[in-house]
């Protein structure tokens, strides 16, 4: 029954993508093509007669090649709905009549599919995710052999599980290594004459690919030095330099740095004793995920201080979520302003 209704939906979309990731993430959103290609595995196939006296046959298939082309669309849920169209192609090594297996010359078997994926991405880090997700479509399964056969391929409904890993190489550029397991209905040749062969089918296929986002993320806004003049009053007030971050993003750009770079000059030339960096976040995710993005960019502006000649004992770094916004949003609304670490010099 289509592989136990494929593995029970993969054992829940994985227990609904690990409970949506513990407090899910977020990437960014819009279409994206992709490209993979690699290696397919078909497993054993019985090979049954329809309308004929039944017999033991069995097909064994050497190792294969496959390929893939896929365009789909991510929400900022980390949800994503794709299109893809697959080939996988496996030569027969031997056919077993009940007997041992006998090597020879026996075709191959060639598996052209078009699928509905839906995947969940699961932020492994800031650049890596692992994914989860399920297929649905048609296979179109042609047997290239030596048997008399009056039609010789077939489209049958077909399912497959996927599982994916994928590492951010720029803002719109991924790589990505997926494992495919897919099984379909029995594909049904029709021999001249009376009677039928039915084939077991399924394989598993292991890829390697390109992902590339049609739409570009959201940039940084260009970080700006903010300093508030001092008061009349004998205590200067905190000086403030602001450093700005893309779309899910806690790394430092150039000119992120310049900022950094003029915020440890100021401290180091007027003997600043503390410097408190504080992180925040747009409210694009999950408030779980917010807070832990706010404390990197945190860290990270913290770390470039130090590599600046400040001392990590002077500087506290923490993150704030979502919870102090310089510009009032709604839920799930992306802000450039937003996204930002403080540092205030005391």
């Amino acid at each position: 029954m289509l592989k136990n209704a494929l593995l029970a939906s993969a054992l829940g979309l994985s227990i609904y993508a690990l409970a949506t990731s513990a407090s899910a993430g977020h990437r960014p959103q819009g279409w994206y093509v992709g490209v993979e290609g690699g290696a397919t595995w078909l497993d054993d196939a019985a090979l049954d007669t329809v309308g004929l006296p039944p017999v033991n046959w069995e097909a064994e298939f050497e190792s294969g090649w496959a390929a893939f082309v896929e365009v789909g669309y991510r929400w900022e849920t980390n949800w994503r709905m794709e299109l893809e169209a697959g080939w996988r192609e496996n030569d027969a090594d031997c056919i077993s009549f009940g007997g041992a297996c006998v090597a020879g010359n026996w075709g191959e078997v060639q598996q052209s599919t078009l699928m509905l994926n839906f995947v969940h991405d699961i932020d492994i880090s800031e650049r890596t995710a692992l994914s989860v997700g399920i297929g649905l479509g048609g296979a179109l399964i042609e047997a290239g052999t030596p048997f008399a056969l009056a039609d010789d391929d077939d489209f049958v409904f077909a399912g497959q599980a996927i599982v994916q890993l994928s590492h951010e190489l720029t803002n719109r550029l991924d790589f990505v290594l997926t494992y495919r397991f897919l099984t379909s209905e029995e594909p049904q040749f029709d021999l001249f004459g009376p009677g039928a062969i039915e084939v077991e089918n399924e394989n598993h296929t292991v890829t390697v690919g390109l992902r590339f986002d049609l739409q570009a993320d959201a940039e940084p806004m260009a970080p700006q030095p903010v300093m508030s003049a001092p008061p009349a009053g004998p205590a200067p007030a905190p000086r403030q330099f602001i450093v700005y971050f893309g779309f899910n993003k806690a790394n430092l750009n150039a000119s992120a740095m310049e900022v950094v770079r003029e915020a440890a000059a100021v401290a180091r030339q007027d003997g600043i004793v503390q410097i408190v960096v504080t992180g925040h976040t747009d409210t694009v995710g999950s408030n779980g995920y917010n807070l832990r993005l706010s404390n990197r960019r945190a860290g990270n502006v913290k770390k470039a201080l130090v590599s600046e000649g400040i001392p990590a004992g002077a500087i506290s770094a923490s993150g704030r979520g979502e919870t102090t916004l310089m510009v009032q949003t709604g839920d799930r609304e992306m802000e450039a302003r937003n996204r930002r670490s403080e540092i205030n010099l005391n």
